[in-house]
């Protein structure tokens, strides 16, 4: 674990330091997974120093997000802003501590105001960490009426059929699309969940209740 600052005691160098974490989530290509405190900094309108200038997060294919104790009626053009429009973002349980994780092989850690972000990148570390972000994550709720909610007709379709045991061919047969549109759906509901692959989707159907639903 390494500080992002060598003097974290300064309000020059913290902010410094916030300036470089940022340009670290930045850099994240893939995938970006948040932990933020209801508190945070970041959010406030106040602290401009730490928060990013320019697009926010938004860099990474995929950003997952977890604010605790918010939703996006609360502060959604600041998350928006911070986050970006395509992030997946849900209302958790409160957590002391602000966690970015990018691409899941570095992670900056903050415990709140006046303290100098955290830059681990320990393999273990960061992988202990991402674990604590998904059980937040599957603990937390969206800031929508669910899953059925986010679906489009075709989306349920392909769903209640996949969940079924139909293949990929014989859903693309039945609803008269490409196999090719029945995997972008599977994909983009993946995301929604935030589940890396289709066992993980099926366990957070069946965890859920989501089964049902569709």
């Amino acid at each position: 674990m390494s500080v992002a600052t060598t003097d974290p005691d300064t309000a020059g160098a913290e902010g410094e330091a916030w300036r470089l974490a940022n340009r670290l989530i930045r850099s994240a290509r893939d995938e970006v997974l948040a932990l933020i405190p209801a508190n945070c900094t970041l959010l406030s309108e106040e602290e401009d120093r730490v928060r990013p200038a320019g697009g926010g997060w938004a860099g990474a294919d995929r950003v997952l997000a977890v604010v605790a104790g918010e939703t996006l009626l609360d502060r959604g053009k600041r998350l928006r802003a911070l986050l970006g429009k395509r992030a997946d973002v849900r209302s958790g349980k409160h957590s002391p501590t602000l966690m970015v994780l990018l691409d899941r092989k570095l992670a900056i850690v903050s415990r709140g105001a006046g303290t100098a972000p955290l830059a681990v990148r320990s393999p273990s570390a960061v992988q202990t960490l991402v674990t604590i972000f998904h059980h937040h994550w599957y603990e937390a709720r969206p800031d929508d009426d669910g899953l059925h909610g986010r679906l489009n007709a075709l989306q349920r379709d392909v769903l209640r059929r996949l969940t079924s045991g139909a293949t990929d061919d014989v859903v693309a047969r039945e609803l008269a699309v490409s196999t090719r549109t029945v995997q972008r759906h599977v994909t983009q509901i993946m995301q929604m969940v935030g589940a890396r692959s289709r066992l993980e989707l099926g366990i957070q159907l069946a965890v859920h209740g989501l089964y049902e639903q569709v």
